[in-house]
């Protein structure tokens, strides 16, 4: 009866230690996703946005990444290691030639590599209107590196596996 009881105890917190487990690991994938609808939102713009709003939405882009944030990609002047304020300007100098663009994130494929530390694999789709009325539309696949700073995952490295045809 006592052997059984222990069975019983022992099966139960090897349960309740796998459950607890996965609802971590669910967490931790939801709260990254969260981070690229931010990042969407936040790079995303409006045909009536004003340089007011611009420059809060910069200003919110960097609050998304990591002090220093490495970018490989095959435009040469993005390419590098850069700071949140650098971020910052690169992101409404990207915005400011469109009237309207929209970014958007597919496929998030997140694999944990170490504690804190996420490998996301995406695909990034870019589509606006050019001030002169040229339409842009892009497909990426790009490869993130995320890691937990005080509990907000952020951004610290971002590449461009692939220009992706329609």
């Amino acid at each position: 009866m006592v052997k059984g009881k222990h069975v019983t105890l022992t099966l139960f917190v090897v349960v309740v230690g796998i459950l607890a487990g996965v609802y971590c690991f669910q967490t931790e994938g939801k709260n990254i996703k969260k981070q690229f609808k931010l990042l969407s939102k936040r790079t995303s713009k409006d045909h009536d946005e004003n340089n007011f709003t611009m420059a809060g939405k910069a200003r919110d882009i960097s609050k998304l990444f990591a002090e220093q944030c490495d970018f490989r990609a095959h435009i040469t002047s993005i390419s590098g290691s850069h700071t949140r304020q650098e971020i910052s300007a690169l992101a409404a100098r990207a915005r400011l030639p469109f009237s309207r663009l929209s970014i958007r994130f597919y496929d998030l494929h997140i694999e944990f590599s170490e504690e804190k530390t996420a490998r996301v694999t995406v695909t990034g789709k870019a589509s606006g209107t050019l001030r002169g009325g040229d339409l842009v539309d892009d497909t990426l696949e790009l490869e993130c590196t995320l890691q937990k700073h005080d509990d907000k995952w952020l951004f610290t490295a971002i590449e461009v596996v692939e220009v992706l045809e329609k």
